[in-house]
């Protein structure tokens, strides 16, 4: 009996054991430096491991010489195609991607776009930010207010992300103003950097002239350029829905749809992150009739998972339904935000 408790227990602490090792990744890098900790993904140039003493440490992917992990990655390479697999040493410029029948095969390093830890609970597959923003000047009484929320659930094959953004505005000799713009999106990713993506846009703009605007998308589009500082997307598609003008019926828009996003950005602290997108409506139901969203940011880290941002937004109807509406909206904001 004496035998058998011991048994037991030895088994009892060697699972936790066992788990804790399984979870240690080595690092190696091309200084010769060595690392351990926990790599949770690899994304724009930047690896980030989770360590202990050290928090979550970001290195420049073209530092690294080798990786070692216990869990399985989905790795997406530069000509879209991805992979499924732990990492383990090779010569450089290689790295070796062990997949989970037991298979091996070098991979050039400088060819992986990106990779990610396959997680299994979901709030450990959610990425994001929050942003909020405001002004007041009590010569005038004019108040703004900036908020923008956005996640993304991510899986080897698909996404789903959601986003908020809102702008509004009081004076005490004028009409408040505001708009807000909200969207949801699912995309489905494909071999050589082709893409589909499903996209439910939803607005209130009333310097635009309507105070609902709802648009159903899908469109096809491809990785112009995935580079360790820069990602290009173009896509293309077509779009129907329901706007709501401030002095006139509802109507239904069918539209072509045209789309294109960058972003620019450097891995060395303090991070630096600019994105740029931009949707054009050309109108299929009232030729001549485009509409224009533009977004951009620029992010500046200002320590570990907060930034300062600079926010600016252009709204363009050239034939609005509104007959008193403005034909152009744009909008400036500084804002603080967190990611996570």
């Amino acid at each position: 009996m004496a035998r058998a408790s011991f048994l037991a227990a030895a088994l009892v602490l060697a699972v936790p054991a066992a788990v804790f090792a399984a979870r240690t990744d080595a690092i190696v890098l091309r200084n010769g430096d060595h690392l351990t900790g926990e790599v949770i993904q690899m994304r724009q140039g930047k690896l980030q491991v989770k360590t202990d003493d050290a928090g979550t440490l970001s290195i420049e992917w073209d530092k690294i010489a080798s990786i070692t992990t216990a869990d399985q990655y989905d790795i997406t390479m530069r000509d879209g195609s991805h992979l499924l697999g732990r990492f383990r040493p090779a010569v450089l410029p290689d790295i070796q991607v062990v997949t989970a029948v037991g298979g091996a095969r070098p991979v050039p390093m400088a060819e992986i776009a990106s990779f990610a830890r396959i997680q299994q609970r979901f709030v450990q597959r959610l990425d994001g930010s929050f942003d909020l923003g405001g002004s007041y000047t009590e010569s005038t009484g004019i108040g703004s207010l900036y908020l923008d929320m956005n996640a993304t659930y991510r899986r080897p094959s698909y996404a789903y992300a959601a986003s908020v953004a809102t702008n509004l505005t009081r004076q005490p000799d004028g009409p408040e103003t505001s708009r807000y713009s909200a969207d949801v999106t699912y995309t489905r990713f494909r071999d050589s950097g082709w893409l589909f993506s499903a996209l439910g846009l939803f607005e209130s703009n009333r310097e635009l002239g309507f105070t609902f605007r709802g648009t159903a998308a899908g469109t096809l589009g491809r990785y112009l350029a995935r580079t360790r500082h820069a990602e290009l997307l173009a896509a293309g598609g077509l779009a129907t829905g329901r706007e709501t003008p401030i002095d006139a019926p509802a109507v239904t828009n069918v539209d072509a749809v045209l789309t294109s996003a960058l972003s620019v950005f450097t891995y060395d602290y303090p991070t630096t992150r600019i994105d740029f997108a931009v949707l054009i409506f050309p109108s299929l139901d009232d030729p001549g009739r485009v509409r224009v969203n533009a977004d951009g940011k620029v992010k500046r880290e200002i320590f570990k998972d907060f930034y300062v941002s600079l926010t600016a937004y252009d709204a363009f109807d050239n034939r609005p339904k509104a007959a008193a509406a403005t034909r152009n909206d744009f909008g400036a904001s500084l804002s603080f935000g967190w990611t996570f």
